[in-house]
């Protein structure tokens, strides 16, 4: 599951219309860069969430 834009976090209760992505782009696996964020950053990170939304639109594999 992707980062959510809104708060950084990969579970959250953050709606699609929240994050501003589909649900299939909510649900494609992390990108290497999100998933570096998601390792070493605190939650809530502000850096995580700008990688979030880098990364919002990836395409779907």
């Amino acid at each position: 599951m992707s980062l959510c834009t809104v708060c950084g976090r990969v579970y959250c209760d953050h709606t699609p219309d929240e994050r501003d992505q589909t649900h299939e782009e909510m649900m494609r696996p992390l990108s290497a860069e999100e998933e570096e964020a998601w390792k070493n950053e605190p939650s809530d990170s502000q850096e995580k969430i700008r990688v979030a939304k880098k990364h919002a639109h990836d395409p779907i594999r």
